[in-house]
């Protein structure tokens, strides 16, 4: 395993995160912009950087998330477009663009690229589409198929969205039924999801709702079927919709090639599925006898499903950091072996408090992209959700 971190006067943070598996080097790029600046300028040196990274490391991207606020968007795309462009880079990559207040005094926070590099140098990660869901990533690899589905909204057929935020909801994930079907998936094979909604608190309840009828429905969740998926649900959107969704699914031709193994509960935390919430507290894939660990977002909740610490940002962020350790301990590693990871902040103190938490336990800066954002309970006031590679 290899770690390199480069900083970049001024400008923004790049972290490179690559682990070694015996056919590929699985890599996890963390860029964020460092300061207040005009959001173009930003864009213009986080995607030289991020370019470079990609060219000279040989990394075919599965997944690219950017931040920042709806108005920087257009923006910043087309900066990223043109550089990539100058670069020789896929510009067919989908990107997700996700609306979070930034820290820092610009209107761009940073990017997120998960992705892979073959020993062979064969491409291996394609791009992929379908009439309802558009562009998506495929790798394949040996004897297994990964297929990221980004950006999936609850438009109907002629292109405009649903009407109202439980409509739109219901149809996004009809739609994500769709596109999985499209590439020769379904429902089961999803093994990670994230669920953006530009309201979150005043209808999460609704929407968690929503989605276990789904999934029930189409088997997960249920006595013989699999379990549910590892997952996100935070504040966020990417344009006027009312939620958005990113998702990974996983087909395998047996354990030996691959293996998703649902994290159902923690030692800190019981089972999400007890208090009524379908999603599993992570997803450990297993390749080439190495495990990525997808942990959800993860806040302040004990056993009972209770929120804790209430109004006190710096013992809620402990109580979240020990419960992702104590996840990512079961499954024989540590917090040190975080590749990835977006923390969501009610506010400006709330990092503060953040801050201050991982200073008092000494645990290392984790590569991380930080926004202000809503989390899926009013008294909640920070979540993370990770990757680590163990």
């Amino acid at each position: 395993m290899k770690t390199n971190l480069v900083e970049t006067t001024g400008a923004c943070r790049l972290e490179i995160q690559a682990s070694e598996h015996k056919t590929f080097t699985e890599y996890h790029i963390t860029a964020t912009v460092e300061g207040a600046m005009p959001a173009g300028a930003a864009a213009d040196d986080l995607f030289s950087q991020v370019a470079s990274t990609v060219v000279n490391r040989k990394i075919q991207p599965i997944q690219e998330k950017v931040y920042g606020l709806k108005r920087a968007r257009a923006n910043v795309l087309s900066r990223r477009d043109s550089i990539y462009r100058q670069r020789g880079l896929d510009r067919s990559v989908p990107v997700t663009w996700i609306q979070g207040e930034p820290l820092q005094g610009c209107d761009f926070v940073g990017v997120q690229i998960w992705g892979v590099a073959p020993t062979d140098g064969e491409e291996c990660v394609t791009t992929v589409s379908s009439p309802v869901t558009g562009r998506a990533r495929a790798w394949q690899g040996l004897g297994f198929r990964m297929l990221h589905l980004p950006s999936v909204r609850g438009t109907t057929e002629s292109g405009s969205l649903a009407s109202g935020a439980s409509e739109q909801a219901r149809q996004m994930f009809t739609n994500v039924e769709q596109g999985l079907s499209a590439h020769g998936m379904k429902y089961t094979d999803v093994v990670r999801t994230w669920i953006y909604s530009a309201r979150l608190l005043d209808w999460y309840r609704e929407l968690n709702a929503i989605r276990t009828g789904i999934y029930r429905a189409a088997g997960l969740g249920v006595e013989g079927g699999p379990e549910f998926p590892a997952s996100t649900g935070i504040m966020g959107h990417t344009e006027d919709e009312e939620c958005v969704m990113d998702v990974l699914a996983l087909q395998s031709d047996g354990p030996e090639c691959a293996r998703a193994t649902a994290i159902r509960r923690s030692p800190r935390q019981d089972s999400s599925f007890s208090y009524g919430s379908s999603f599993s507290r992570g997803m450990a894939i297993e390749i080439e006898g190495r495990r990525t660990v997808h942990i959800s977002g993860t806040a302040s909740i004990n056993a009972a499903g209770a929120s804790t610490y209430l109004g006190d940002a710096e013992h809620q962020s402990l109580e979240t950091l020990m419960s992702i350790a104590a996840i990512l301990k079961d499954q024989g590693g540590s917090v040190s072996d975080i590749k990835s990871a977006t923390l969501f902040c009610k506010s400006r103190e709330s990092y503060d408090a953040w801050e201050r938490a991982t200073q008092l336990l000494g645990i290392p800066p984790i590569p991380k992209v930080c926004v202000i954002a809503d989390v899926c309970r009013g008294d909640l006031l920070v979540e993370m959700e990770a990757v680590a590679v163990v």
